[in-house]
């Protein structure tokens, strides 16, 4: 079988509307961020500005229609923000399936969390148990086409946020849980109840199955925030993008999942839309405690007022 690879690359702004755009055509909604440099150094000199946004289309689906309507999109989301045209790219089944997955290598979030996927060879694991502290968390993911390896800004502040407010025992709540990794890491430093909510049924199946492979238990679920049937949780996650975490705080209530004194963590938000979303949230009856900033992504740490 053959795969159309559509890529896209554009700078950090940019890419997640992209991504967004050519989503609903990708094989399982699957997308891919790429960025060169040292995608585990956070410094904001680490990585280079170009991302690289691409999907996968089944042979079945390749058609010149297809084709001209992915250029079309592109093209008129040219005129309001400088986004060039689509490249496409024929592979082979085997080629289709390690593409995604060249540059998912072990690496280290915040100071004891450390990712790998689940693909590691026995040397490749023996070479990465070199670098594993002692007091380290550990992590193993096959992120499938589910978004959450770990790798971008948003997932990895996310983590180090979890990373200071989890404590042994508390309840953690993640909305739109992706591959699970939030909930993972979430269960693994110390979380008593990880429940994860998602709108895809295909992230929630490879969140199961992570959960599965990392020997945690999460109670995850297709749905809505609305389908959420409890409140009052010491942490809520939501690494989303930002008009969908604004309607959460104005239409859905988000702020009353958390705890009186609980915290509330916010992520997928690029700079200019911060605003925005600190108005939600002040509207909503919240503050915010804490940013972290990687590049032009922001993460915000709230609590209630």
């Amino acid at each position: 079988m053959v795969w159309l690879e559509v890529s896209v690359t554009t700078d950090g702004e940019a890419a997640e509307a992209v991504a967004e755009v050519l989503r609903p055509f990708a094989y399982q909604n699957g997308v891919v961020l790429e960025q060169l440099g040292d995608e585990n150094n956070l410094d904001p000199n680490a990585l280079e500005p170009e991302v690289t946004v691409k999907i996968y289309v089944p042979e079945a689906e390749d058609t010149p229609a297809l084709r001209q309507r992915l250029e079309e999109i592109l093209y008129h989301m040219g005129r309001l923000y400088p986004i060039p045209a689509p490249t496409f790219r024929q592979l082979a089944e085997e080629d289709w399936a390690n593409a995604w997955k060249a540059h998912y290598h072990p690496f280290r979030v915040g100071q004891r969390i450390w990712i790998q996927p689940g693909w590691l060879t026995e040397a490749e694991l023996a070479a990465a148990r070199d670098e594993v502290r002692a007091e380290d968390v550990v992590l193993t993911l096959d992120p499938g086409m589910a978004f959450g390896t770990g790798t971008h800004p948003t997932t990895q502040m996310c983590l180090q946020a979890l990373e200071q407010v989890v404590r042994p025992g508390m309840t953690v709540l993640d909305v739109g849980t992706g591959s699970g990794i939030l909930g993972i890491a979430a269960a693994k430093l110390g979380a008593g109840k990880v429940w994860g909510v998602d709108t895809d049924g295909v992230a929630v199946q490879t969140a199961v199955a992570n959960a599965q492979q990392n020997n945690v238990h999460l109670h995850l679920w297709q749905g809505t925030l609305a389908t959420v049937t409890e409140q009052g949780w010491d942490v809520v996650v939501v690494n989303i993008l930002a008009p969908v975490i604004v309607a959460l705080l104005q239409e859905g209530g988000l702020l009353s999942y958390v705890a009186a004194d609980g915290r509330l963590i916010l992520s997928g938000l690029i700079a200019e839309q911060v605003d925005d979303v600190a108005t939600a949230v002040v509207d909503a009856g919240g503050q915010i405690l804490n940013r972290l900033i990687v590049r032009d992504w922001v993460t915000l740490v709230v609590g209630n007022r």
